[in-house]
């Protein structure tokens, strides 16, 4: 892959990472399942995970059912590792703002993670989430945590 397709896929995949915070941050987390392959998946490092469109779709609406909620995801320190022209390897920091209910609220971070994906170039040559995992690496003192709730753990 030369230096102009590799600045045009890192370009793309901010934009994909972009458009899923800004999905969710303004109430439109329905569409977020379109971001993932039609297998893709989305979990946590300690094993839950959602797998396919349907199953990430479900999961966000059941959050939405919850109520409103206010939230700003704030991705940053993008690192790409090209593992072949349709397959990057990808890992970025989430600094997560989120409260139950509409704003103002008290600016206290939720948490601190990493997100691992794999991003796949798919149709029209759009990139995709094949997969996505997040790890939580700080998380708020009081312990009150309410977080996605996505496919069982498998054991």
């Amino acid at each position: 892959m030369d230096t102009t397709q590799r600045l045009l896929s890192r370009l793309a995949i901010e934009e994909l990472n972009a458009e899923f915070a800004w999905l969710i941050d303004h109430d439109q987390s329905d569409k977020v399942a379109d971001l993932f392959t039609e297998s893709g998946s989305y979990g946590r490092s300690t094993g839950e995970r959602s797998v396919g469109r349907p199953a990430i779709r479900e999961a966000y609406a059941a959050r939405k059912a919850h109520g409103p909620r206010t939230a700003r995801h704030i991705f940053t320190n993008l690192r790409l590792v090209h593992e072949s022209p349709a397959r990057i390897l990808g890992t970025v920091i989430l600094t997560l703002f989120a409260q139950d209910g509409p704003p103002p609220h008290v600016a206290e971070p939720f948490l601190v993670a990493d997100y691992e994906a794999v991003y796949a170039l798919c149709e029209a040559g759009r990139w995709r989430y094949e997969s996505r995992t997040v790890t939580w690496l700080f998380v708020r003192s009081d312990g009150k945590l309410s977080p996605l709730k996505l496919g069982k753990a498998a054991k």
